[in-house]
């Protein structure tokens, strides 16, 4: 019996421990697309995306709010402050974070600490200068510590500034920075870009894609922890198959500067699964 109540304190330790030790740093939300959905004011793609970011990506097309949501407060960081009103879909309790304020009550980096629910990174060169995004980058520690305590991150297109706009994050991918091969835009037929099955899932549709157009940015190269939820498909062109929207969801920044999914350790599943092996075994012995 003594033997029994061991590997039986083993396992259920061990699990136990796998989901404290994963549930320790709370698991963030990351929107990255390739479209800059500022500078076209593409509200019902920034609705979806939101609404996304909020529930975790589930649920999506029926939480979309279709009137005014003065709850989730959502934070937007840029250079020049864009008519949010008009593309923040029905999200209407925002404020506004100008990179160029670096000291005082209403330093940008207030961002981070005034609970934001969403952290919308406006689009480099239209809405977010070289100088931005120098600033941007030097905050990466303190972009860390918000997504990794429950914060969501919807980040635009670098648009001119190179893959090094995106520095405040951890590497996702490779990022070219060229326009789409072919086509500038998509018009609904599906000829120029389209939804995955991912995207489908978290319902993403083209007709969001649509709102965002244009697009400068595409993406390979990514990070499996990222979900692909649009690609570009301008068949046998250069870049076909290319990533254009990624998410990651429930998902944190690790001690090694990397994105990961919140599950158990490999490790402790191992130590339980031999808890339980262990367990059988006593109980054949004893049968």
């Amino acid at each position: 019996m003594t033997f029994l109540k061991t590997l039986k304190t083993t396992a259920i330790g061990a699990l136990t421990a796998g989901f404290v030790a994963t549930g320790a740093a709370n698991a963030g939300n990351i929107i990255i697309t390739g479209h800059d959905t500022d500078d076209h004011n593409a509200s019902t793609f920034m609705n979806w995306a939101i609404t996304a970011l909020l529930n975790s990506g589930t649920n999506v097309a029926a939480n979309i709010p279709t009137t005014s949501q003065t709850g989730p407060k959502i934070g937007y960081i840029g250079n020049v402050s864009a008519s949010l009103s008009s593309y923040l879909g029905n999200y209407d309790n925002f404020q506004f974070y100008d990179l160029d304020v670096t000291s005082g009550g209403s330093d940008w980096k207030n961002a981070f600490t005034d609970n934001n629910d969403v952290l919308v990174i406006g689009s480099g060169l239209d809405f977010v200068n070289s100088t931005g995004s120098a600033r941007l980058n030097a905050e990466a520690a303190a972009f860390t510590t918000y997504f990794n305590n429950d914060g969501n991150l919807f980040v635009n297109t670098e648009q001119g500034l190179g893959a090094t706009y995106y520095d405040f994050i951890p590497n996702f991918g490779t990022t070219n920075n060229a326009s789409l091969p072919g086509c500038s835009s998509e018009n609904g037929s599906g000829n120029c870009m389209n939804v995955t099955a991912e995207g489908t899932a978290r319902d993403h549709t083209i007709g969001q894609i649509v709102n965002a157009n244009i697009t400068h940015n595409r993406f390979n190269n990514v990070d499996p922890v990222f979900e692909v939820l649009s690609i570009y498909v301008n068949s046998g062109g250069t870049g076909t198959g290319d990533a254009i929207t990624i998410a990651a969801f429930d998902a944190t920044i690790n001690e090694g500067g990397g994105f990961e999914t919140n599950v158990p350790e490999p490790g402790t599943l191992a130590v339980f699964g031999l808890g339980l092996l262990g367990l059988g075994a006593y109980r054949r012995r004893k049968a």
